[in-house]
């Protein structure tokens, strides 16, 4: 009788789990996120530097 009382409330303790992951609306995880964002900053930083060296009239090597 204990194991039938032990498995209804495991049971009911996973349900509740899936109901609650399922009502936070967690979003897929994103293996690349980071690698995405570190390739914008570096993006955005060499635009920068060219905005820069276009003011600045600076000559550089395209290479």
């Amino acid at each position: 009788m204990n194991y039938v009382q032990e498995s209804k409330l495991t049971d009911t303790l996973e349900r509740e789990l899936v109901r609650n992951e399922l009502a936070n609306g967690h979003a897929a995880p994103q293996p690349f996120a980071f690698v995405t964002k570190v390739a914008m900053a570096f993006i955005s930083t060499m635009a920068d530097l060219k905005s820069i060296a276009r003011k600045q009239d600076v000559q550089y090597a395209n290479g």
